[in-house]
């Protein structure tokens, strides 16, 4: 954070650092420059007086709104096309309370809320990670609550965006619904509304660098909400019907419908985990996140460290097999020539089962076990290395636009004088473009190019989207994806700001309402701009996230 300063008064650690009031040792400031310098954070500039300054990738961890190591997972987890999920376990790793409900000292209890969301065989991925079984099950958890009652939530906000006259719940009664949806889940409505928060911040944050990996990474779009399925371990219980037999009542319906129907509140089933194995992508997610949290605790080893097995004699090491016996060191070893382990002070030790884990090895130095995994990276993550997108974008917009063999169409919305028509038309065929325009008519277009349907005289070009006359116009099967110019440069950016939302709520409700999942909304605007409107918040409550370049 000092480095990243913009005073060249206080951006100089040593100098800074030895002017308060308890100083720190100047080779503790020296490692963690180097530290700095070794995961690419910072460049050394070689000059009479040695200076640090912040790369891209240095700039970008400390404007995330984390701790230092959290900051630093995250950017892992987007760097193998795991954003999202990163950012989530990095917000886990900083806040208490945690989404999943702790009754304090009820350890039992604890585990039981816990394993309904990452549990059973799952849970074995990670071994001796308990912190890291806790930040993948409140993970899923909050995929959960997202999937479950935000999805469910959002889309009777769109129902009512076309329905005008209909009254509208108020926030007061969706809050204590959540409440108490969140309490029959074991889940802390505070604590998820906090990472949403904080998770949004991050994004935008994001968004202003734009990194070279958002490229590689899939906003993905669910139209569908999550089904939540429920396999009830209750024994069914027996009814008559019209003829006497038997019938069997599905508890399990009751269940998935928070168990409103009174007569099955007493034998609702919490057996079952809220979440399975192969929802969210749990399992994968956690296999990466040991993975990187492996990665990250051997970046940190000092390389000056001599690996025991480099020290010992080729001739010795092939001659040693077996990893040494703790117990031989203390004169304990019972065993004699028939111990499995090695006897001799020259083996090698063995591996430390917790060091790799987040919590790492309490004992230190002092650990019998060893905490050197082999050879690490010399130059750290050279190749993993964040660089900023390019900025010329031309080439990934027309990627995202049908190609020449393809029958898709694209539909431009609130093109100003349809210049950016008249020029997609050169790369794409005009029989496959339709606009809408604010002009009444072509008289006023020069050198318009023929074949290009528009619909003229728009006033509003997000409402075309849904007006019948329009939708007559739009052939709305073959669009294959809609561009929105975001007009920020004049008028009000309030005004501007709605029709943004509007847009993108309007085209939620036809995508939703024809099933036209293949839509694909390209949103064209500033980076900066992009970021302070928070306009993937938005398009994420209409089910889908958009992608911006700048052009």
């Amino acid at each position: 954070m000092i480095c990243c300063a913009e005073s060249k008064v206080i951006n100089d650690p040593k100098g800074l650092l030895q002017k308060v009031l308890d100083p720190p040792q100047p080779e503790t400031v020296e490692d963690a420059l180097n530290l700095l310098v070794h995961i690419h954070a910072l460049e050394k500039i070689v000059s009479h007086r040695s200076r640090y300054e912040p790369t891209f990738y240095g700039r970008m961890v400390d404007s995330l709104p984390l701790s230092f190591d959290a900051s630093l997972l995250a950017m892992k987890f987007g760097e193998i096309g795991f954003l999202r999920e990163g950012i989530v376990i990095s917000i886990l790793m900083d806040i208490q309370p945690l989404p999943i409900l702790q009754p304090f000292g009820q350890q039992t209890l604890c585990t039981e809320y816990v394993n309904k969301y990452f549990g059973g065989n799952s849970s074995d991925i990670l071994q001796n990670g308990k912190k890291e079984l806790l930040f993948v099950a409140n993970l899923c958890a909050y995929q959960f609550w997202q999937r479950i009652f935000k999805d469910k939530l959002r889309l009777e906000q769109l129902k009512e965006v076309v329905k005008v006259d209909c009254l509208k719940v108020s926030r007061a009664i969706i809050a204590k619904l959540e409440e108490e949806w969140c309490l029959f889940h074991n889940l802390l409505r505070g604590s998820l509304h906090n990472v949403s928060e904080i998770y949004d911040e991050i994004i935008n944050g994001l968004h202003r660098f734009r990194p070279e990996f958002f490229s590689s990474i899939e906003f993905s779009t669910h139209l569908d909400p999550y089904a939540f399925k429920h396999t009830c371990f209750l024994q069914s219980m027996p009814s008559e019907d019209d003829d006497g037999g038997p019938v069997v009542n599905d508890l399990a319906d009751s269940y998935a419908n928070e168990g409103k129907d009174s007569s099955a509140e007493t034998r609702r089933c919490f057996s079952a985990p809220f979440v399975a194995p192969v929802d969210f992508q749990s399992t994968t997610v956690a296999e990466k996140f040991k993975s990187v949290i492996k990665e990250i605790r051997l970046l940190y080893l000092d390389d000056t460290i001599e690996y025991q097995a480099e020290t010992i004699s080729d001739n010795i090491s092939k001659s040693i097999e077996a990893t040494m016996c703790k117990f031989f060191l203390n004169g304990g070893c019972n065993r004699g020539d028939k111990c499995f382990f090695s006897h001799s002070v020259q083996a090698r030790k063995p591996l430390c089962k917790f060091f790799l884990t987040f919590q790492g090895c309490r004992n230190g130095d002092s650990c019998f076990f060893l905490h050197d995994y082999g050879p690490r990276l010399s130059s750290g993550p050279a190749s993993n290395t964040c660089f900023q997108e390019e900025a010329n974008s031309a080439d990934f917009l027309l990627q995202l636009l049908p190609s020449s063999t393809d029958d898709g169409c694209v539909l431009v919305l609130n093109d100003k004088n349809l210049h950016f028509t008249s020029n997609l038309s050169l790369y794409l065929s005009p029989t496959k473009i339709i606009a809408a325009s604010t002009h009444p008519d072509s008289s006023g277009i020069n050198a318009f190019p023929t074949g290009v349907r528009v619909l003229w005289n728009v006033s509003q070009p997000c409402q075309c989207i849904i007006e019948s006359e329009a939708s007559n116009f739009i052939p709305w099967k073959e669009i294959n994806a809609v561009l929105w110019f975001a007009d920020y440069d004049t008028g009000d950016s309030e005004k501007q700001h709605r029709s943004l939302q509007n847009f993108l709520e309007l085209l939620a409700v036809q995508i939703l309402a024809d099933g036209l999942c293949s839509i694909r909304p390209i949103v064209i605007m500033n980076n900066n701009r992009f970021s302070q409107c928070q306009v993937e918040k938005m398009a994420r409550d209409c089910f889908f996230s958009s992608r911006i370049r700048p052009v």
